[in-house]
């Protein structure tokens, strides 16, 4: 998958409204069950960002004195494009009689009236109200399409011209989070979660990229998106690999990522661009434990730390550039040679 192909998928995935991997290791498998609706890698829930419910204030004065009456007057306005007026007589309307039938439907067309004017990020704030204190009054996956769709409109305006570096990238992400966790089991959250990876990839915040990726295979390892998914987590993983090269952990971690990643999808798409990142981290592998071992040889001149990780380095990368020169040098030390001087 080429760059190109990495920015459509982020940029056009919002046209699809409804249609696993855990950190790896020797230890972990695919398709791990969950049994929480927790998301890896999204923003801790911050308390202090819990919508408030609008309460009456002098700024929105009352019209009429009965809902019905002052729902169809801010309607009027609405439809003869005074748009200050209805919003003015909507807000009135949802302040005054927040448990109002036509509470409910004030809010639902005040979010409709700021979306079809433009104010998009504050219309996806309206409808979240909308959500937090009317979903059951509320046409709820209607709302969560029109959230859906106004995330994605944003993120396709709100991107820097150049290098593809997302400005307001949390702002952006947060708001696919918030669809998320309003229904973690609509079949859009695969989708979701794909472009959550994607704007954490863009912004250069590949642990939490891997999370994200890591937790969309995990629990919809057969979606559609699984495939894309698991490209992206590879490439995150390559990159924070090389970013850290002498973090052998990583290293490793990596590698068995993509092991187990080629045998999952022995047909992938981009095997053979996965090939080649496997074996380039394979190599950076293969070099960090030779070093390890010269390193007790001739720097802490401890033959026997040295015996020990040699036989490691034969048994592990039999087939390495080094195993020749590792045999020779085993062999004398077993024969008792002085650890070498460098």
């Amino acid at each position: 998958m080429k760059q190109s192909v990495y920015l459509l998928l982020l940029l056009t995935i919002g046209g699809i409204a409804a249609t696993g991997w855990a950190q790896s290791g020797a230890a972990r498998r695919f398709n791990q069950p969950y049994a929480t609706d927790y998301f890896e890698g999204f923003s801790v829930l911050d308390e202090k960002k819990k919508i408030p419910q609008k309460e009456p204030s002098f700024w929105f004065d009352l019209t009429y004195h009965t809902p019905k009456e002052q729902l169809d007057y801010a309607r009027i306005k609405d439809e003869a494009g005074e748009t200050r007026r209805a919003r003015h007589a909507y807000e009135a309307l949802v302040r005054e009689w927040p448990e109002s039938d036509e509470a409910c439907k004030g809010q639902l067309a005040l979010a409709r009236m700021l979306e079809r004017n433009g104010k998009l990020s504050k219309a996806f704030d309206e409808y979240q109200y909308l959500l937090a204190y009317y979903a059951g009054q509320c046409p709820f996956y209607e709302v969560l399409d029109c959230q859906f769709k106004i995330a994605n409109s944003l993120l396709a305006t709100e991107r820097s011209m150049f290098g593809w570096r997302l400005d307001g990238s949390d702002e952006q992400r947060e708001r696919f989070e918030t669809i998320v966790r309003n229904a973690p089991r609509s079949p859009m959250v695969p989708e979701m979660l794909l472009i959550i990876g994607s704007i954490r990839l863009s912004a250069n915040e590949l642990k939490e990229a891997i999370s994200v990726y890591d937790g969309l295979l995990n629990r919809f390892p057969e979606s559609k998106q699984a495939v894309s998914a698991a490209y992206l987590d590879a490439k995150s993983r390559y990159l924070l690999t090389m970013k850290n090269r002498s973090n052998e952990d990583r290293c490793r971690n990596s590698v068995a990522f993509f092991r187990a990643l080629l045998e999952r999808m022995p047909n992938h798409p981009e095997k053979k661009e996965l090939i080649g990142w496997q074996k380039e981290l394979t190599d950076l592998l293969i070099e960090q434990n030779y070093r390890a071992a010269v390193f007790y040889d001739t720097k802490q001149r401890n033959a026997v730390a040295a015996k020990t990780a040699y036989q490691k380095f034969l048994k592990e990368f039999p087939d390495s550039k080094y195993a020749e020169d590792v045999k020779k040098r085993l062999e004398a030390l077993k024969q008792g040679a002085a650890p070498l001087r460098r």
